[in-house]
């Protein structure tokens, strides 16, 4: 037994000696063959709400003031938590704002799943002195973490834990390291809401539209926003902007169509189809529409894109492109 023991202590040294050989200051170094077999030991990340969320990502979904970014986030939250717990961090309404959104004029209220918690600041509350806002609000996701047990945590909305302007990446970035880190020593699954800094309906929407979308989109494992359409005022639709985990494929060719709707006391998203996103974009004149097609070319061009990939992005024929890049080239 004792030289069996000894053996299974030898392994250890063996193994911390061999990590510390490995070690360069902030670097940890294997070959590309060894990051994969490690990585073949962990489970693959589960697809949370149609390839749009993934487990122990961090996911921006941005739109402009009033679209209904809250209104789809709770439904996402809703739909999640019924196989797992969801801490939906609410810092844009009221209680009573709240229970409107999901009642019949404050009666036949909606029953959400008991795996749900709505979570918001606690009122009339100082900051403990000498303690950073940042790490204090760090803090207290950790204790919201061993408090219910839930993974996945839904911040509505970023700009309300940042007393600074949120499109400046100084004032940003500190609080996104730090939950960057939580993410990975928690196993966090992280859904932030943002708001964009356009409000411009005649063009397509881009990861750029994202406020600090420098920075923030360098933190982010996927991103996706909500655009409002022209064509009636309760449509809206979905695009990708970023996945790391698939496959993009709600991009500017194959938008999620969705009507804004209250049914059996829940406010949500239902899903009318698939469209083109230039089909709810509002072009005031032909010649606008023109000059904004035009620009995207040439700005996707200088991205080094295809006239395929970017046919495909915007939207619209390889032919159109293929045109409008000649006559980029040879101007008339």
């Amino acid at each position: 037994m004792f030289e069996y023991l000894d053996s299974v202590v030898d392994d250890l040294k063996k193994r911390e000696a061999e990590d510390r050989s490995r070690e360069a200051g902030f670097f940890y170094i294997r070959t590309a063959n060894e990051c994969i077999k490690d990585a073949s030991k962990q489970k693959v990340p589960r697809d949370l709400f149609h390839s749009l969320i993934f487990e122990k990502e961090i996911t921006f979904l941005f739109a402009d003031t009033g679209v209904g970014k809250s209104i789809f986030a709770v439904q996402i939250a809703n739909e999640i938590s019924s196989k797992q717990k969801v801490l939906y961090l609410d810092l844009e309404l009221s209680e009573k704002q709240f229970e409107n959104r999901y009642s019949q004029n404050y009666d036949n209220h909606y029953k959400f799943n008991d795996n749900l918690y709505r979570i918001d600041f606690q009122r009339q509350f100082s900051l403990p002195q000498g303690v950073h806002y940042d790490d204090f609000f760090i803090e207290s996701i950790i204790k919201l973490i061993d408090k219910t047990g839930a993974k996945i945590i839904i911040i509505d909305n970023m700009t309300k834990l940042i007393s600074s302007d949120t499109d400046s990446a100084k004032s940003a970035k500190p609080l996104m390291d730090k939950l960057c880190d939580l993410k990975f020593e928690y196993g966090l699954t992280l859904l932030l809401l943002e708001h964009t800094r356009k409000t411009d309906m005649s063009r397509p929407v881009t990861l750029n539209d994202l406020q600090g979308s420098k920075m923030k989109s360098n933190f982010a494992d996927a991103a996706f926003c909500i655009g409002r359409s022209s064509k009636h005022k309760n449509l809206r639709y979905i695009k990708q902007l970023k996945c790391r985990s698939a496959e993009i494929i709600y991009d500017a060719s194959n938008v999620p169509v969705y009507e804004l709707t209250k049914e059996d006391s829940f406010l949500k998203f239902k899903f009318v189809g698939y469209e083109y996103e230039y089909e709810h974009l509002r072009y005031q004149t032909e010649d606008n529409d023109k000059e904004q097609i035009v620009s995207q070319i040439l700005e996707l061009k200088e991205q080094g894109l295809s006239n395929r990939e970017i046919a495909h992005k915007l939207g619209i024929s390889e032919g159109t492109v293929r045109y409008r890049v000649k006559s980029l080239a040879n101007p008339s």
